[in-house]
């Protein structure tokens, strides 16, 4: 078989199974495992597929980030995990940033405190559903940043926000993103990113939290380069493209696959 034809069944077979592991593909066509490879990087090369471990994916672009409303309800079961172990993994943090973003929402819990925790965000669903946990336990306090309000984002930004966030400092800020590649995070929009950088800049620690569906999507603004971020968490059910995977290693940086 010619090597048009093989990489033709190649990506064919990645689109409609969501991957292709090299082992099979090489059984499939009757050709050496090394083929298949040499398949696999001309396939990724023209930015048709991205390698993982022992196979390779379809590239996924996300150009436009979905309604808020349609967002809350992607996910939910995955962002409700993720959100619970990034609650108890922060749970000795004294001051904390949040920001906007369905994921970030889910977390509500900061485990059995001794001490009172403050959270700062510009997110109204974050403050909400923290201020009736708060006027329940009174071990939390939350500040809303105020400033232009984006009600279909349902959160606050703006020059008001930015001055706001510049007078404090965090232990942790624990961030979202619409996509992530080798080189950070990215989000929809300038007014959402501005306000995550500065956050970023004025914590100690930086937790970026997402579903695995993010890692290789692309999005309009970089709020985030990857050596700002200390402490990945995620899931399972996507693998991390193998060019994403090799740089977070290199970096150091701790990833937590749930």
């Amino acid at each position: 078989m010619l090597s048009d034809a093989r990489q033709k069944f190649i990506k064919d077979f990645a689109f409609e199974n969501g991957e292709v592991i090299i082992s099979d593909a090489a059984k499939r066509l009757g050709v050496s495992l090394e083929t298949v490879r040499r398949d696999i990087n001309v396939l990724e090369s023209l930015g048709i597929l991205e390698k993982v471990h022992g196979g390779a994916v379809p590239v996924r672009v996300n150009s436009q980030e979905h309604k808020y409303s349609e967002r809350k309800s992607t996910n939910e079961r995955v962002k409700q995990k993720l959100g619970a172990f990034v609650g108890a993994a922060i749970k000795d943090s004294t001051t904390i940033f949040l920001s906007a973003g369905t994921t970030v929402e889910t977390i509500t819990n900061f485990g059995d405190r001794k001490e009172p925790v403050t959270v700062i965000t510009n997110s109204l669903s974050i403050a909400e559903t923290l201020g009736k946990v708060a006027s329940e336990t009174r071990k939390i306090g939350v500040l809303l940043l105020g400033g232009k309000f984006n009600a279909d984002e349902h959160y606050t930004y703006g020059s008001a926000v930015v001055a706001d966030i510049r007078k404090y400092h965090a232990d942790v800020v624990v961030i979202s993103a619409v996509g992530i590649d080798e080189f950070g995070a990215m989000c929809a929009s300038q007014d959402e990113g501005i306000i995550i950088s500065e956050m970023i800049n004025s914590s100690a620690k930086v937790i970026l939290a997402a579903d695995s569906s993010k890692f290789g999507k692309k999005a309009a603004y970089r709020h985030c380069s990857i050596d700002q971020i200390d402490h990945i968490v995620t899931d399972n059910a996507n693998t991390i493209p193998e060019r994403i995977y090799k740089v977070i290693k290199k970096k150091n940086i701790k990833i937590d696959i749930i």
